[in-house]
């Protein structure tokens, strides 16, 4: 070989190993350097496992303790697309598990994305199937979703959590802060196996949410839902709304209306069935306004008892003449409020005036926030006598010209019910953390004295002769005294103009009298057929009273009792 040809071969040899070594080289740096990140992240994930351990979402209970919502555990599976070996194998053995379509998780295991959700909230069972398999690059979280035993019951006073446990709507919402919790983490090393090495396991515990006690009855809601879908069934209306207080405390024991939804699937319903109506309805409230104003002519002295006014059918107020039902003639104070009577109600606030009735209206918290911490609360509207006209002061006594939301109602005429004194609207009874230590008690809260005791015990007899004899005869229920006030509201309709053929139905009752431990509001809106508030809410009224007599062991009046 000549030595041209040897140096020609070692030339060629060299640069080759040259070239090889600098490929070497260059792989070495591209994996180190320019790609180490990623291969160490992936390493990393396949040596680490690390968890946020979420916190059980605090649990909320009735007032006799039976549990309302609580959290059951699931399990959220993800992919992390660029540690699956085959998209194809680990799609066909995961999406019969989980139910998914196989098309659809194959793509979302071929994505160039870093993480994908492959099934938020399965079941937690599926976790084993899941195990088996030992899939890389399949993994999950143990989570929590919420549940709601008595749904849809309780839909409008719960709300719900969404996807990420948060509260969206209700008392979830509300009390979000508190039923939350804080959140824990758990991360360990693993060996060649997947399991965990031993001592490498770094835990923080999740702190539970708080527990929320309630004011509600679940067997006094329980009524009430069945009375309400009943009065729904027949009457044909648009929508219905009842609430049962303790007008002593204030305490909320049962709310509920119609339309409603299933909270443990609300996603199936269109938002508006969310809406709670029981504080958000806002209609005029008619003549269930008038106990108030006989109780501010009584209390600032401008009636006296044994007084008699005279309804001849109809009255002018300024230049517009206001109807009655019909010529009552002459009457007494009781007879205006157990008939109803416009035409003497008026005249009673043409002598109290435009300021007094606006200051007592207020006193009765018309136009005034309830405060039950429930989202979507309105709170009424009471204008100014300054942005009256010369009509208000014969339209306002009668319940229009100003309004209200049921929850509203019901508590401002349960002030006459409490011997005069106004309570703030009571739902939350106390919260405590897991072990029952209490973090925070509500209590029953005054928040004025409207009328002094002798009033309003004197206009809560004029309302029990309104169930004795008067329009609200249809509430009675023999051998006990109750009491109570019918309404029926027309509505206002697209032209500013009340419509004559769509109205609010309403009654607001208490018993039993003279010391009434229970008040109650039915409202219906738009029912078909008839509509006065006297004939299609009275009874409902009654229907519920029947139950919560039997429930509450009330005896009738003159019932003897036998001792031992």
């Amino acid at each position: 070989m000549s030595s041209r040809r040897f140096v020609h071969r070692a030339n060629f040899l060299g640069v080759t190993v040259f070239l090889v070594l600098g490929y070497i080289i260059f792989r070495l740096f591209a994996l180190q350097v320019v790609e180490g990140n990623e291969y160490r992240e992936k390493a990393n994930m396949v040596r680490f496992r690390m968890e946020d351990l979420l916190p059980t979402r605090g649990r909320i209970f009735d007032r006799n303790g039976e549990v309302l919502a609580r959290d059951t555990e699931v399990i959220s599976v993800y992919g992390i697309p660029r540690m699956v070996e085959s998209p194809e194998v680990a799609a066909q053995k995961i999406a019969p598990i989980l139910g998914l379509d196989l098309e659809e998780t194959r793509e979302k295991l071929k994505s160039r994305k870093s993480f994908v959700w492959l099934k938020r909230q399965a079941p937690f069972h599926l976790k084993d199937d899941l195990e088996k398999e030992k899939l890389i690059g399949i993994e999950w979280n143990e989570e929590y979703s919420r549940y709601y035993p008595h749904s849809p019951h309780f839909s409008h006073i719960l709300g719900f959590v969404g996807i990420d446990h948060q509260g969206l709507e209700g008392l979830e919402f509300a009390l979000n802060e508190e039923l939350t919790g804080k959140m824990g983490y758990m991360t360990f090393e693993r060996d060649g196996t997947g399991g965990e090495i031993p001592g490498s396991l770094v835990y923080l515990n999740p702190q539970s949410g708080y527990d929320i006690t309630l004011t509600i009855d679940q067997t006094i809601q329980f009524y009430v839902e069945k009375a309400l879908d009943e009065a729904m069934e027949k009457t044909k209306a648009k929508a219905g709304v009842v609430i049962v207080n303790d007008p002593r405390t204030g305490d909320i024991l049962a709310m509920t209306c119609r339309p409603s939804y299933d909270n443990n699937n609300f996603d199936k319903y269109p938002p508006e069935t969310w809406r709670n109506l029981a504080v958000s309805m806002l209609f005029e409230p008619g003549s269930t306004v008038k106990p108030m104003i006989m109780a501010a002519a009584l209390q600032e002295n401008k009636v006296y008892l044994g007084e008699s006014f005279y309804c001849g059918g109809s009255i002018m107020v300024y230049n517009h003449r206001v109807r009655d039902i019909k010529s009552h003639g002459q009457e007494t104070l009781e007879d205006l409020i157990i008939n109803s009577c416009n035409v003497g109600v008026i005249q009673i606030a043409q002598r109290l005036g435009e300021e007094t009735l606006y200051r007592y209206l207020k006193k009765f918290g018309i136009g005034e926030s309830c405060e039950t911490g429930l989202n979507g609360e309105e709170i009424g509207l009471l204008r100014n006598p300054r942005g009256w006209s010369a009509l208000s002061i014969g339209a306002i006594p009668i319940g229009q010209e100003m309004l209200v939301t049921p929850i509203q109602l019901l508590r401002s005429l349960s002030t006459i019910a409490n011997r005069g004194i106004l309570m703030k609207a009571r739902l939350v009874k106390k919260v405590t953390d897991e072990n029952g230590k209490v973090f925070r008690e509500v209590l029953p809260s005054p928040v004025q004295r409207a009328v002094d005791e002798e009033t309003a015990n004197l206009v809560l007899n004029m309302m029990k002769k309104v169930v004795d004899q008067g329009t609200g005869k249809k509430a009675a229920i023999p051998g006990y005294s109750l009491a109570g006030k019918t309404g029926t509201g027309q509505k206002i309709g697209a032209d500013g103009r009340y419509t004559t053929n769509k109205f609010y139905s309403s009654f607001v009752g208490f018993f039993p009298v003279p010391e009434p431990r229970f008040g109650i509001i039915v409202v219906l809106d738009e029912a078909q057929g008839e509509y006065y508030g006297g004939d299609i809410a009275a009874p409902v009224f009654r229907e519920i009273v029947q139950n919560i007599i039997h429930y509450a062991s009330i005896m009738p009046e003159n019932a003897e009792v036998t001792t031992y």
